[in-house]
């Protein structure tokens, strides 16, 4: 039997969610965390998943992908990074995989840096290899790419001109 006070939790705690989803899409994990940390019951938390999906709210692989090519344009990182992300965010191994399959990590390695670069020209050959090795790495790509990145940048700089 639904009773009124039920009822009024359940329109909390789906108004709660759909606050939660407006500023972004979210995975099913993130979205069960936070009716958790709300503190709503078990059976409000499933009953308001299973509307959310019904409703197309919640698909953790679309959320993959989303988030996958939203890293790109923003804060690129590597597949490594964006791994422990989705993982950490309650998505799958079998759907991360696919998520990260289009990622081109020398592409986003040289996205990543370009923002930082004009700042970084002023300093002297020795300090713009560390602060892309550096920077790379804090970002989650490996040394061989850091190091690619570095020989093209090195490369185009020199080829234009510049300092190095």
């Amino acid at each position: 039997m639904v009773t009124s006070k039920s009822k009024k939790q359940m329109n909390k705690a789906y108004n709660s969610s759909m606050n939660f989803l407006a500023s972004r899409s979210r995975s099913r994990k993130e979205i069960l965390n936070n009716l958790y940390k709300k503190k709503f019951s078990n059976d409000i938390i499933s009953e308001i998943i299973v509307i959310l999906e019904n409703q197309g709210l919640i698909d953790d692989k679309k959320f993959a992908f989303e988030f996958v090519s939203t890293r790109e344009k923003v804060r690129p990182k590597s597949k490594f990074a964006l791994k422990y992300e989705l993982k950490k965010k309650g998505i799958s191994d079998e759907i991360i995989e696919k998520a990260i399959c289009g990622v081109d990590e020398y592409q986003s390695a040289l996205a990543a840096i370009n923002p930082k670069l004009a700042t970084w020209l002023k300093l002297d050959k020795k300090k713009i290899q560390a602060k892309i090795m550096s920077f790379l790495k804090n970002r989650g790509f490996n040394w061989e790419i850091s190091f690619a990145t570095w020989e093209k940048v090195s490369k185009e700089l020199k080829n234009k001109g510049g300092i190095i």
